[in-house]
C-alpha cells in the first residue's frame, strides 16, 4: 500500500542551504511525523501534514469542550445527577452511533465524505449551545443544552469507523507508534496552551459569559479541524464488488475471533470503569474543591504538558516492546489516580496528580489505539470498529450513570473509589485474556534513534535499534 521511496540526491537552490531554510525543511519533516517520512510518497507526506493540522485544531476544540462543557452547565443550575445524565447518554449514543455508522462506512468509494460531513454538522451543534442563556423555549435552558451536546457527540461518533479505516490507510504500520506519538505531543503543546489562555480568559470575562466565549473559540477550532481533514489525499480502496463480499463474511469471521472479543470485553469493563469518575473529576474541582477556572484550566494544562514527554517515550516503547506490553502495565499504575484525586485539596496538589495522569494515560490510549488497528483486518476494519465502539459506549453509560447516582447520594470520594477497583479488575483479566492470546509482534523493519539520540559511532556494534 505504501511505497517506500529511496531517498534521491537533489540539487538544492542556493536559499535552500541556509539556516532559515533549513528549518523550514525540518519543520515540515516534523510535522510529516519524523525523518522517517522521506521514504514514503510526497502524497503520503502531504496526507500525514494536514492530518497532524486536523489533530491539532481539533485538539484545541475538544480540550475547551472536555474542560468546560460542564462547568457552563453548572453555572447555568444543572445538578450532578444531571451532570451524571449528560455523560451516560453521551456514552450511550457512541453505541447508537456505531451501526449506522458500519453501513455507512462500507457504502460508497470514500472514507473521508463519512468523516468530513458528520464533523461538520456536530461542530455547528456549538453555536446554539453558545447562545443557550438567550433561547426561550418550553424546554429548560439545561434540559435543551443536554440535548444539544448529545446531538453532537452522535455525529462526531458516527464517522469513528470510517475515520479509523482511513487512519490505517494513510500512516505506515512500521511507524505508527512514532508518527502518533508525534502527533500527540504536538496536539499537547496546543492543549496546553488553550487550556492556559482560556481559563484565564474565563476569570476575567466571567460567568457564564467567559464560557460562551471558550466555546466561540471551540467552534471555530473545530470548524479548522474540518477543513484540514477534508486536504487529505485518500488512497484508493478495494472495488465495490470485493468489498460488497468482504462484507458478506464479517460476522463468520467476527463469531469465531474470540481475540477479538477478548479485548472488546476487557475495553468495555475498562470504560466503564473509568467513566464511574470520569465526568466527575473536573465538577470536582469547582464544586468540592472550590477551585477558579483558571486553577482549573492550569491543572488540565499540567496533564497535557506531561502527555508530551509521555507519548515520547511509550511511541517508542510501543514500537519497539509491542502495543500489548505497553498496555497491561499502565492498566495496572493508572488507577492510582481516582484514588488520589478525592483527597486534592490545593491547586499544586492537583497539578501534580494530573501531570503524573496525562503522562501514563499518553502511553495507554496510544497503546491501545494501536492494539485495535493490529487486532481487526482491513477488510473488515470498519465494522470491527463499530462493534468495539458500540461496547465500549455501553460500558460507558453504564459507568456514568452509575458514577452520577454514587455521587448524588454519597459523594464524590466513594465514585473515585469504586472507579480504581473496577480498573484494576479489568487489568487482571485483560492479563490473562488478551494479554496471553496475542501472538508476539511481526518484525518490523529496523527503527533508528533520531540523529541527536544517537550513540557515538565507537558504539554502533553494541547498538540495538530501536
Amino acid at each position: 500500500m505504501f511505497r517506500s521511496v529511496k531517498p534521491k540526491a537533489i540539487l538544492m537552490p542556493a536559499q535552500a542551504r541556509t539556516p532559515l531554510w533549513r528549518k523550514l525543511a525540518s519543520l515540515r519533516q516534523l510535522f510529516s511525523g519524523g525523518e522517517w517520512s522521506t521514504q514514503v510518497t510526497a502524497a503520503t507526506r502531504r496526507s500525514l501534514r494536514w492530518f497532524i493540522a486536523d489533530g491539532v485544531a481539533a485538539n484545541i476544540s475538544d480540550t475547551i469542550l472536555l474542560t468546560y462543557q460542564s462547568l457552563y452547565l453548572m453555572a447555568l443550575g444543572a445538578t450532578r445527577a444531571q451532570i451524571g445524565t449528560l455523560g451516560a447518554f453521551s456514552n450511550l449514543m457512541l453505541a447508537a452511533a456505531m451501526l449506522p455508522a458500519a453501513v455507512l462506512a462500507q457504502r460508497g468509494t470514500s472514507y473521508k465524505g463519512k468523516v468530513v460531513i458528520p464533523a461538520l454538522l456536530g461542530r455547528l451543534f456549538i453555536l446554539p449551545l453558545i447562545f443557550l442563556p438567550f433561547l426561550s423555549l418550553r424546554w429548560s435552558l439545561i434540559e435543551l443544552g443536554i440535548a444539544l451536546i448529545i446531538l453532537r457527540v452522535f455525529l462526531m461518533n458516527l464517522l469513528q469507523p470510517a475515520w479509523t479505516a482511513l487512519v490505517a490507510k494513510i500512516v505506515p504500520i512500521q511507524w505508527r507508534g512514532r508518527y502518533f506519538s508525534t502527533r500527540n505531543i504536538i496536539m499537547g503543546l496546543a492543549g496546553v496552551i488553550t487550556l492556559t489562555l482560556v481559563g484565564r480568559l474565563i476569570d476575567a470575562i466571567g460567568k457564564p459569559q467567559g464560557y460562551q466565549v471558550a466555546l466561540g473559540i471551540a467552534l471555530v477550532a473545530g470548524l479548522a479541524s474540518t477543513y484540514a481533514f477534508s486536504r487529505i489525499e485518500e488512497p484508493p480502496h478495494a472495488p465495490m464488488a470485493q468489498r460488497h463480499q468482504a462484507s458478506q463474511a464479517f460476522w463468520k469471521a467476527l463469531l469465531h475471533d474470540w481475540r477479538f472479543w477478548a479485548l472488546t470485553g476487557t475495553a468495555m469493563l475498562w470504560q466503564f470503569s473509568v467513566q464511574i469518575g470520569g465526568p466527575f473529576f473536573t465538577i470536582f474541582l469547582m464544586d468540592g474543591a472550590g477551585f477558579s477556572a483558571a486553577a482549573i484550566g492550569a491543572i488540565s494544562a499540567a496533564g497535557s504538558l506531561m502527555a508530551i514527554p509521555g507519548q515520547r517515550l511509550f511511541g517508542w516503547l510501543t514500537d519497539t516492546q509491542g502495543s500489548v506490553k505497553v498496555q497491561r502495565t499502565l492498566s495496572f499504575v493508572i488507577p492510582v489516580i481516582p484514588l488520589i484525586w478525592g483527597f486534592m485539596r490545593h491547586p499544586w496538589q492537583g497539578m501534580l496528580i494530573e501531570s503524573l495522569s496525562g503522562f501514563l494515560w499518553a502511553g495507554y490510549n496510544l497503546a491501545a489505539f494501536n492494539l485495535l488497528l493490529e487486532m481487526t483486518p482491513d477488510e473488515h476494519r470498519p465494522s470491527y470498529v463499530a462493534v468495539y465502539q458500540t461496547a465500549l459506549g455501553l460500558g460507558m453509560a453504564a459507568g456514568a450513570a452509575l458514577g452520577g447516582w454514587i455521587a448524588q447520594r454519597y459523594g464524590y470520594l466513594p465514585v473515585f473509589l469504586a472507579s480504581a477497583s473496577g480498573r484494576w479488575v479489568t487489568a487482571v483479566l485483560f492479563s490473562l485474556t488478551v494479554a496471553r492470546a496475542v501472538q508476539p509482534r511481526l518484525r518490523l523493519p529496523r527503527l533508528t534513534f533520531p540523529r541527536r539520540l544517537r550513540r557515538p559511532a565507537v558504539a554502533k556494534s553494541s547498538r540495538k535499534g530501536g
